[in-house]
């Protein structure tokens, strides 16, 4: 079968006219530029549809860029004068296969060279080569260069009589904040201890340490993140927050910064605020199947009140966000009141309380509601007055997201109803509970069976599952950092108000009884979900038990 010409899938996908090819064409014979190449400088097309057509004539892939987690394992296999040389980034590793990202998918002969040097074979993904320049220089250059450039500032305080010039404090504030970045890290703390300093990363849910520093840097670290934060750096007896709008050779994303006095001086809590590439994939979330098609058939609903519970980092933002995404369109009115905001999504009209100037939840809900809003994210619901307006809002004809801190779904309403919110408009208006928590995704490059006890068979026969007579194990690889997990992934208890519990709540129910109910219903335990990930080798039961109790 002939292959199409690049300018004949251009005019199809409606991209440029016939008229605008033949002038293409002929401006390319006279100079001498390949068709694609004279289009771009034309501003005719764009960089994304040139590859779009080239992805289309080549059968190659085309990458979404905003969704690629970079495998440092993968990056390790691919020599840096490769990577650079032939614009291309090698960006995950599964099994025997290596992924790399190349703006060229007929370079055959640098794929055949990379086969023959891993020992992998390789599939290439479209992307552009403004794309994989950025990232050949952040993850070849930046990443290497990070944990040298710290050696050495600190090596140089060590000999230092005078203290470090404020700009190598600066400096190591950028590294420890990029490091942060290139290592997936949720949030970043600097822990002062008797005689030295500690910075340890929260990654995949767990804190890691990962640099000792000297004592004396502790106190020019701190004030340098409270300048970036704008706080107050008179006060350190005190708790502070700040927020960060960094800029680096990473990227750019928000901080938000607390400080906490303790016996050795202040601990600085940093939580990198960067845009999950899972936020608006309801699929890739962790909802079972049937879980999901509930979820989404109540957040399509006109109106009420749907409610996602648990501790702090359990993911409840990730899946609110991206419920919004998924409904989300010109037509519908969508008002967030969070605290503060921590993505920002295009079209959605965000806005973050303010209790200085009394703009908290409660008030910033009654204003929300005179600019004639169809959907309202609440971020929290933390006392009875903002409880009771996001139900009014509920019942007059709105649909209202928000979260709660209990451990399950049962006992949200329990939470509500202790808090004095009335039966009856809590029945009316609450439509659905998630429970959810984060568990860490077993690595698949280094995971092992092994022989199931019998205490564990027990637990999946309790939750009326058949045990299986091998379960996942951890071992820990170069590609997981010797963790053996990577990655994380949602379990959901997803529990739909019927009328059974709309009567009960009227009733002021026992959580115990309230499950029961819900169970009857068809929810599954969040214990029970969590199993079922174990069944299909995504995490371990040590795992499971780490994050949700058995009973």
């Amino acid at each position: 079968m002939e292959k199409k010409r690049l300018g004949d899938i251009l005019v199809e996908l409606g991209f440029i006219d016939k008229d605008q090819l033949e002038l293409a064409i002929a401006e390319s014979k006279k100079t001498g530029l390949m068709l694609g190449e004279v289009l771009v400088r034309l501003n005719w097309i764009t960089e994304e549809q040139l590859q779009m057509a080239i992805a289309i004539q080549s059968g190659a892939k085309l990458l979404d860029t905003s969704k690629v987690n970079p495998d440092p394992e993968a990056i390790k296999l691919v020599p840096k004068d490769i990577a650079i040389k032939h614009e291309i980034f090698p960006f995950a590793k599964e099994k025997d296969i290596l992924k790399i990202a190349t703006a060229n998918p007929f370079d055959v002969i640098t794929k055949d060279k990379l086969a023959r040097t891993t020992g992998l074979k390789i599939e290439t993904y479209l992307a552009s080569k403004d794309w994989i320049i950025k990232m050949n220089r952040i993850y070849y250059q930046t990443a290497i260069s990070i944990d040298q450039e710290i050696e050495d500032i600190t090596k140089l305080y060590e000999v230092s009589k005078t203290g470090l010039e404020e700009n190598k404090i600066i400096r190591l504030s950028e590294l420890l904040i990029e490091k942060g970045y290139l290592l997936g890290a949720s949030d970043i703390h600097i822990v002062p201890d008797q005689n030295l300093v500690r910075i340890l990363y929260r990654i995949d849910g767990v804190l890691r340490p990962e640099y000792v520093f000297s004592k004396k840097l502790h106190q020019a670290l701190v004030t340098r993140f409270k300048i970036m934060g704008d706080m107050d750096i008179s006060n350190p007896n005190i708790p502070h927050d700040g927020r960060i709008r960094y800029k680096g050779s990473v990227g750019e994303f928000d901080i938000r910064v607390s400080t906490y006095p303790s016996h050795f001086g202040e601990i600085v809590v940093m939580r990198l605020l960067i845009y999950s590439s899972i936020v608006g994939e309801l699929e890739s979330l962790g909802f079972e199947k049937e879980d999901l098609e509930r979820f989404i058939k109540n957040i399509k609903r006109p109106y009420g009140l749907i409610l996602t519970t648990g501790p702090t980092g359990s993911g409840k933002t990730t899946t609110l966000y991206s419920a919004l995404m998924h409904i989300n369109r010109p037509e519908i009115n969508i008002m967030t009141v969070e605290d503060p905001i921590e993505f920002v999504i295009p079209s959605i009209r965000q806005s973050s309380v303010n209790p200085k100037a009394d703009f908290t939840f409660a008030n910033a809900l009654r204003a929300a509601m005179r600019q004639d809003p169809d959907v309202i994210l609440v971020g929290e619901i933390r006392d009875k007055e903002t409880a009771e307006l996001a139900m009014r809002a509920s019942i007059t004809g709105h649909l209202v997201l928000s979260t709660l801190h209990t451990n399950d779904a049962a006992s949200a309403i329990n939470r509500l109803l202790d808090i004095g919110i009335n039966p009856i408009t809590l029945a009316s208006s609450l439509v659905m509970v998630l429970a959810q928590r984060l568990v860490r995704k077993v690595c698949k490059e280094c995971m092992k069976l092994r022989p199931i006890k019998d205490e564990e068979a027990e637990l999946f026969s309790a939750q009326g599952l058949v045990a299986p007579s091998e379960i996942p194990e951890a071992v820990g690889c170069n590609a997981c950092r010797r963790s053996g997990y990577k990655g994380r992934i949602g379990v959901y208890e997803v529990m739909e108000i019927n009328e059974e519990i709309e009567d009960l709540i009227q009733a002021r129910p026992s959580r115990s009884a309230i499950e029961k109910a819900a169970v009857n219903n068809g929810t599954e335990l969040l214990f029970k979900q969590g199993l079922k990930k174990v069944l299909r080798h995504i995490t371990t039961l040590e795992e499971l038990l780490r994050v949700i109790p058995s009973a």
